[in-house]
C-alpha cells in the first residue's frame, strides 16, 4: 500500500475498516532513513536517574497492589503483566486505603488519546475496565477529546467538560492515555479553575514528551491521515500530531512545566519481544533505531512525567496497554496481543495514588 490515500476516493468508512487502514498506513510508511535525533529542534536534553529528575519510584507498591488485584489462577500473573527493569525498591507493606474509601473519595476520568475519537465506541481506550471500576463502585466519567486536535484544542474542551460535571467534593484521578497526557497537562494548566477539581494526573503510555515518529512523519501524516475521512470524526489540519513532536513538547515543559501544580504519575508501556503485536513490529523495530524500550510509539524515558512519580512498566505494547482490540477487530485478531487485564492496571494506580495523596 502506498502512503497516500488514492485520489477521490472516499474514505469514509466503518471503525474496523478504519482501523485496518491506519494501521497499514502506519506500518506501510514506516521504511526510509534512518530516525534522526532531530538535534537542530531539540534543547539540549541529558541522562539522568529517576532520582536525580525529580521522579518518586513507586513501582513496588504498585506491584503490590496489582498482584493483589489479578485472579492467583490468572493464566498471566502479576510478574508477566509487569516488566521488571533495574532493582525495584522493596515495598515498605503500608496499607492501601479500601476500594471503598476510595470510591468515597475520588471521582475517575479518562482523557482518550489520538484518533479515539475516530473509532467506535467499543474500542475506546478502558472501555471495558471502565466497566469493572463502576461495577467496584466508582463513578468514572469519559472525557471525549477530538481525535484529530491540537493539544490546545483538547485541553480547552476538556475544561468545558469538567466545569459541565455535576458538584460534587471528590476531586477527579484523571487518567491521560497517549496524547490525552499532553492534553490534560494543557487544561491544568491554562485553565486553572478545572484544574482545582484534579487531583492527580496518571499517564498510560502518556506522550509526555512526544515521539519520534511524529518527529519524522509530521509530513506525510498532514497530507494523508490528517484530512481523510475516516470514521465519524472531525478532520485536522495537522496540529495534533505535531504537537506530539518531542521539540514541541519539550518546549511546552520548558514553558509550562513549573506551572503543572497537579501531582503526576506514570505507567509505561515496555513489552517484552513476545508482546509486541505484529500490527506494531515494525514502529518498535523503527523506534529501536534509537532505543529498543519501546512500546511501539513511544520511548520509555519520554513516557514519565517529570516531577512525578513512576508507577510501573507494563509488558504490553502501546496499543495493547489501554485497548482490547482482538476483541473488537476479530477479523484482525491475529495482529494484536492484548490480553493485558486494563481494569487490574488502573484499579492499582488508583490504589497507589490514593495512599500517596493521602501521605
Amino acid at each position: 500500500m502506498g502512503c497516500r490515500p488514492p485520489p477521490g476516493r472516499d474514505l469514509r468508512v466503518p471503525g474496523e475498516i478504519a482501523a485496518a487502514f491506519l494501521a497499514a498506513v502506519m506500518a506501510g510508511c514506516a521504511s526510509g532513513p534512518p530516525l534522526q535525533p532531530e538535534g537542530h529542534r531539540l534543547s539540549p536534553l541529558v541522562t539522568a536517574t529517576a532520582d536525580q529528575a525529580g521522579v518518586r519510584d513507586l513501582r513496588a507498591g504498585y506491584r503490590t497492589a496489582l498482584c493483589d488485584r489479578l485472579a492467583s489462577g490468572a493464566e498471566r500473573g502479576c510478574d508477566k503483566v509487569l516488566t521488571r527493569m533495574g532493582a525495584e525498591p522493596p515495598a515498605d507493606g503500608a496499607p492501601f486505603p479500601t476500594i471503598e474509601a476510595q470510591a468515597r473519595r475520588y471521582r475517575i476520568g479518562i482523557v482518550p488519546g489520538f484518533f479515539a475519537e475516530c473509532l467506535d465506541d467499543d474500542a475506546r481506550p478502558f472501555e471495558a475496565a471502565m466497566k469493572e471500576l463502576r461495577a467496584q463502585g466508582f463513578e468514572v466519567v469519559y472525557l471525549p477529546t477530538t481525535g484529530r486536535g491540537s493539544v490546545a484544542t483538547n485541553g480547552e474542551m476538556l475544561a468545558r467538560e469538567v466545569a459541565a460535571l455535576p458538584d460534587d467534593p471528590r476531586p477527579l484521578l484523571l487518567f491521560g492515555y497517549s496524547k490525552g497526557m499532553p492534553d490534560a497537562l494543557d487544561m491544568v494548566v491554562r485553565f486553572p479553575e478545572a484544574g482545582r477539581r484534579v487531583a492527580a494526573l496518571i499517564g498510560v503510555g502518556g506522550a509526555s514528551y512526544g515521539s519520534p515518529l511524529a518527529d519524522r512523519y509530521e509530513g506525510l501524516w498532514r497530507a494523508t491521515l490528517m484530512e481523510m475521512p475516516i470514521g465519524n470524526c472531525a478532520a485536522g489540519k495537522g496540529e495534533g500530531v505535531h504537537d506530539l513532536r518531542r521539540d514541541v513538547r519539550v518546549a511546552w515543559w520548558t514553558a509550562h512545566g513549573r506551572e503543572v501544580k497537579v501531582p503526576m504519575y506514570s505507567i509505561v508501556g515496555l513489552p517484552e519481544k513476545d508482546r509486541i503485536s505484529p500490527i506494531m513490529a515494525s514502529s518498535h523495530e523503527e523506534l529501536s533505531d534509537i532505543d529498543a524500550r519501546n512500546d511501539g510509539q513511544l520511548v520509555w524515558t519520554e513516557a514519565v512525567a517529570v516531577p512525578g512519580a513512576l508507577l510501573g512498566y507494563v509488558n504490553a505494547d502501546h496499543w495493547a496497554l489501554a485497548m482490547r482490540l482482538s476483541q473488537v477487530f476479530p477479523a484482525l485478531s491475529s495482529q494484536f496481543i492484548d490480553d493485558v487485564p486494563h481494569g487490574a492496571i488502573l484499579a492499582a494506580a488508583i490504589a497507589v495514588v490514593a495512599r500517596d495523596l493521602q501521605r
